[in-house]
C-alpha cells in the first residue's frame, strides 16, 4: 500500500514538474507560489495546499480550454463542451491520485516555504 503511494507521487510528481509542457509547469510553479505568498505559518500547510490544488485545476482548465480553441481540425467545440471536457477530465481522477497530487503539492510548497522562512529571517 505505501509503496503504491510512493510510485504514484513519484509518477505525479514527474507527470506535473518534469515534463516538456512548459504550460503546464507555468500552471503548477504559479499555483504552488501564490499558496507560498499566502501561507504565513506552517501550520496552515494543509489549507495552503488545497489552495493550490484548486488553483492548478482552474489553471488546467483554463489551459485546456485555450488550446482547445487553438485546434483548427474542423469545427472547434463549443465552451460548454469544453468545460464539460476538462470537468469529467478532473471527475475521473481516482482517490490515490488525488492523494499523489495533494503529497506531491504540499512536499513543493514545504520546500519553497521553508526557503521563503529562511530568506525573511
Amino acid at each position: 500500500m505505501l509503496e503504491t503511494i510512493i510510485n504514484d507521487v513519484v509518477n505525479v510528481m514527474q507527470g506535473t514538474f518534469m515534463t516538456g509542457d512548459w504550460t503546464a509547469l507555468a500552471v503548477a510553479i504559479g499555483s504552488v507560489l501564490i499558496a507560498v505568498a499566502m501561507m504565513q505559518r506552517g501550520a496552515q500547510i494543509g489549507s495552503m495546499t488545497l489552495l493550490a490544488l484548486v488553483i492548478f485545476v482552474i489553471g488546467c482548465i483554463g489551459r485546456g480550454m485555450y488550446l482547445a480553441s487553438q485546434a483548427t481540425d474542423g469545427a472547434a467545440p463549443s465552451l460548454a463542451a469544453r468545460l464539460e471536457s476538462s470537468y469529467l477530465e478532473f471527475a475521473n481522477l481516482q482517490a490515490g491520485t488525488i492523494l499523489a497530487y495533494f503529497i506531491a503539492f504540499m512536499s513543493v510548497l514545504l520546500v519553497l516555504f521553508a526557503a521563503k522562512s529562511l530568506v525573511a529571517r
